[in-house]
């Protein structure tokens, strides 16, 4: 890790609490990013799928879970926002945001397929 990365996870693990039970995740040992299926409507942090971007949105939100509620399975009730210079953390509830488009399996295996041809300079993969 980059002095920089180490930099946002001690903010991270500072600032941010779990989006499922509201603990500091300074104890935890991973910082778990759950990739929520809803809407963000703020810019970091925010994911998306790379394979079909140009079609759907890469706006969706993200949740951090502590240790023991990623081991006993328990779903995000916030999602978290903050900005690029992590001046603030901000919770917004998932029950409020609005879902995500969905987005058919078969779209994102079309463009793995195309992109997999593409980065393999048109040599088959026994995948294809």
């Amino acid at each position: 890790m980059s002095g920089s990365d180490l930099d946002v996870e001690a903010w991270i693990r500072r600032t941010v609490k779990c989006c499922s039970c509201g603990e500091s995740l300074r104890s935890s040992r991973h910082i778990n990013v759950v990739c929520l299926d809803k809407e963000a409507t703020w810019k970091y942090p925010s994911w998306g799928n790379v394979l079909v971007m140009n079609k759907y949105s890469m706006n969706h939100a993200s949740a951090i879970l502590c240790d023991r509620c990623v081991r006993e399975n328990r779903e995000a009730k916030y999602a978290i926002e903050w900005d690029n210079e992590h001046t603030y953390a901000r919770y917004h509830l998932v029950k409020k945001l609005r879902d995500s488009p969905y987005i058919p399996e078969e779209e994102v295996l079309r463009a793995e397929d195309s992109t997999l041809r593409l980065w393999s300079g048109g040599i088959e993969d026994e995948r294809l």
